[in-house]
């Protein structure tokens, strides 16, 4: 009989139907919010970028403001100034629709690469909204968690290659996916990661260099130095609503109680709960219901303890929260932590939530972040066996054929 027409071919058919019909709506999204966002309104934070595309290449600072072609600064590496150039050779709509596309596929290849079709399919209708949230401010955040994603995905195919460029492309983006350089501890080859992501990561900070000197590169990192280094400065501009500041827990600890402090010990905190369950949980490093929840914990970390995390950037701890769900064992009170996160970091800010309440208690007491806190701790103890979770991960995603070799070169110690 031909397979094309046996009964488990049609099964895994209808299985796969509804990820291409969410393809499609990652796809015609992305198309839709740049059309809004540039046919009938303006994006600052794209203007930013084709700005800094520029200036790269005529060798003006890219961290001075520019208030004749944008609002705010511009505040990320030098290398991804020269790589949003693809992006910013075309016009504002067909530029910023490919933008849309590359970081709304980002994570739906991420997470159909990760996860079975199952389990896919509920992270990525899960994902939906914040992503696109997040495509609608122009933002790197969708493209950065996809990245991670496919870091790990390589991690599992034992690709140090791939890894190592995924892990370095979202440095190049944002500081914070180098958090998934935990993956590599649970990699067979660690040494040659290392070296791979060394080469990569040198590679990637001299591109630069292909449109500008060595001398104006070096001051362009000193000038990127300055801004990072006057960001990570304590702000009075927490809680100013719309896409402005929520800074993670650090943002939280400061409404609530009024305290002053630098934020680097809250963060030293939760680097050391995030790598606890790795290093006292060895045992466990070859449970791919560990390896998948480890990925979902460091994405909702990445958010959790960032004082720099804005509102659109919560569209990362959601993605991470939605992987952990969908791969999940069921029970109700998941189910309830996931409409708790997804009703008040989805649904809170948008206009179904009134205007006065809005303001007066969501912003004020930074309540976007609330719903983080219990899933992250339940994450954790996961990890740590506390609290049972046998759940979907077993399913592998799309092409994961190579994978299945990683728990057995875990155990011989390659």
């Amino acid at each position: 009989m031909d397979d094309r027409f046996s009964p488990s071919t049609r099964s895994a058919s209808a299985a796969s139907r509804p990820l291409q019909l969410l393809l499609v709506l990652y796809a015609t999204s992305a198309v839709a919010v740049a059309l809004q966002r540039t046919l009938l309104s303006t994006e600052n934070n794209f203007l930013i970028l084709r700005a800094a595309a520029a200036h790269v290449a005529s060798g003006a600072d890219l961290y001075a403001a520019y208030p004749s072609l944008h609002a705010d600064f511009f505040k990320y590496s030098p290398t991804f100034a020269l790589l949003f150039r693809p992006f910013a050779v075309f016009p504002v709509v067909p530029g910023y629709v490919l933008w849309a596309l590359c970081c709304a596929l980002a994570v739906f290849v991420g997470v159909r690469q990760l996860l079975g079709v199952r389990a896919a399919t509920i992270a990525l209708m899960l994902a939906w909204l914040p992503v696109v949230g997040d495509l609608q401010r122009a933002q790197s955040n969708a493209l950065c968690a996809g990245l991670m994603l496919l870091a790990w995905v390589s991690f599992e195919r034992a690709q140090s290659w791939r890894a190592a460029a995924a892990i370095a492309a979202g440095a190049f983006v944002k500081i914070f996916p180098l958090a998934a350089l935990v993956g590599a501890l649970l990699h067979p080859r660690r040494l040659r990661f290392a070296l791979h992501f060394v080469v990569v990561l040198v590679v990637g900070t001299a591109l630069p260099l292909l449109v500008t000197t060595p001398q104006r590169l070096s001051e362009q990192y000193a000038s990127w130095r300055a801004i990072e280094t006057a960001d990570a400065a304590p702000l009075a501009r927490y809680g100013t609503g719309g896409a402005g500041l929520y800074a993670g827990l650090m943002g939280l600890i400061r409404a609530w109680f009024g305290v002053e402090w630098p934020h680097w010990p809250v963060q030293l905190a939760g680097l050391l709960l995030l790598l606890a369950p790795v290093a006292l949980r060895r045992d466990r490093w070859e449970d791919r219901q560990f390896r998948v929840t480890l990925i979902a914990s460091i994405l909702v970390f990445c958010v959790l303890f960032n004082h720099q995390a804005e509102s659109p950037s919560y569209a990362i701890a959601m993605i991470g929260i939605a992987v952990w769900f969908s791969a999940a064992e069921h029970a109700w009170w998941r189910v309830t932590l996931m409409a708790f996160a997804f009703v008040v970091v989805n649904l809170g800010s948008t206009d179904l939530t009134p205007r006065a309440w809005y303001a007066d208690y969501y912003v004020r007491y930074m309540l976007k972040t609330v719903p983080l806190i219990p899933v992250w701790i339940v994450m954790q103890l996961e990890l740590m066996g506390v609290v049972q979770n046998r759940g979907r991960a077993s399913e592998f995603g799309e092409g994961h054929e190579g994978e299945r070799r990683i728990p057995q070169a875990l155990a011989d110690g390659r």
